[in-house]
Parts: C-alpha cells; structure tokens; sequence
C-alpha cells in the first residue's frame, strides 16, 4: 500500500470513529432532554393534583364540623410552615393569627395552602389555584382570615405517597359593621399571585416585611370608607399515613 493509501484509510477510520462519536452524543443529549419533559411532566401532573387535593381536603371554609380528604402525589414532600395574617382597621392592628401553611414540594415545583389560597409553582411560573376567602364593594369588604393548624408538622417523605387529611372546621366572626380603611397582609415568599388576587379584589397592593417575620408579606389596602365584616376561620387538621 502506498504512503498515500494509508493516510486515505487512516482518516477514513478517523472520520467512523468522531461520526460514531457523535451520534452517541445525540442520542445521549436527546435522552436527557426526553428525560428532563418526562421528569417535567410528572412534576405538573403532581402539582395539579396536589392542589386540587389541598382545595378539597383543607379550604372548607364555608363548613363546619369533620371534614376528611386525601392528597396523593408521586413524589415529594409535605411540610407545615409559619406564616402571619394581620387585618388593620386603618394603622391600627385589628386581627393577628400565626397560622400554618401547608406545602409540597418538588424542587422547583410547589404547592402551598396559606390564609385561604393555594397557589401553585411550576417552575417559577406562580398562580392561584384557589382564591383567598375575600371580596369587596365600594362600600363593604368581607375579609376570611384563615387559621390553619397541622399536625404533625413534618407530615411526609419522598413519594409515592397519600395522606388522610381530617379537619375541625370553625368560624368566628370578629369584626362586624366596623367603618373605616382596611388592610390584610399575608407572609408569603411567593408574593406575585396574592398581588393580582388583591388586585382583583380592588385593594391596593404592596410589599413589605414585618418584624419577626420569615418572610416579606403582601399588603393589601381597601381605601375610602368600607363597612369591613372580619371572619377567623379556624381549620385543625391531622395529617395520617395512607
């Protein structure tokens, strides 16, 4: 074989082995990227789920008495979480509640159940999936102030799992017929849907952090004068295996 025979063999080995290369490559980058919308997709679907299950199971607030769910997902964890809720009646602090949130989560996807809302995340991608209990008028706000206690607080590991969740549901009406401005802020670290949910509502909405707490909290402002009625709707809730 000439010295011109071999380079041309040489390379055409060459050029099999980086095409081969190559391709294992692709196969492997398109493995990842099937793994990553497979992985995604379960994520969402767990998600949904999840919050739906939290909306049946957690937010009665319009019941009373027992009332049992169940939440289901594939994997993940639940966890209880502190969180605060105040009502003022212009500056003056009407209502506080130290409550619970209940969260999953899966990495960057979560649920969390807090102050009447459920508010999803997929990554990073935050709205409510069911609104908090308030409503206003020009001249009157109904505000629900939901004070949830789980236990136990740590609640459950990686999936697959499902819990038993039994709730004591009780209202109690705290504020009634009282004119003037009123303000509810929520502890939140995922602020962006409370601020459309109030919005909605027609309050003014800003963000801030109150001393002592975890979190920054999203203030909402009914302004002129409104006949407020306040509600602390009170949810005890036991978390069981299964």
């Amino acid at each position: 074989m000439t010295g011109g025979n071999v380079a041309r063999g040489q390379s055409h080995v060459i050029g099999v082995a980086l095409l081969i290369g190559l391709t294992m490559v692709s196969l492997g980058a398109l493995t990842a990227t099937v793994g990553t919308v497979v992985d995604s997709n379960a994520a969402v679907g767990d998600v949904d789920r999840v919050a739906t299950d939290l909306d049946d199971a957690i937010e009665q607030v319009e019941g009373t008495g027992t009332h049992t769910g169940h939440v289901t997902y594939t994997d993940g964890t639940l966890r209880a979480e502190t969180r605060t809720i105040r009502v003022f009646h212009g500056d003056d602090l009407a209502v506080s509640r130290v409550t619970d949130a209940l969260v999953y989560d899966r990495g960057e996807y979560s649920v969390t159940a807090v102050g009447g809302a459920i508010v999803r995340d997929h990554a990073g991608s935050r709205s409510i999936a069911s609104g908090p209990s308030v409503s206003a008028s020009d001249d009157i706000v109904v505000l629900g102030v939901v004070d949830l206690a789980v236990e136990p607080r740590s609640v459950g590991g990686s999936g697959p799992n499902t819990h038993t969740l039994v709730s004591d549901v009780s209202h109690e009406r705290v504020i009634e017929d009282r004119t003037g401005e009123w303000t509810m802020a929520v502890e939140t670290p995922l602020p962006d849907p409370w601020v459309r949910a109030f919005e909605e509502a027609g309050a003014t909405v800003e963000t801030g952090r109150f001393d002592g707490d975890d979190h920054p909290s999203v203030v909402a402002t009914f302004e002129g004068e409104r006949t407020a009625h306040v509600v602390v709707h009170r949810i005890d809730t036991e978390v069981r295996d299964g």
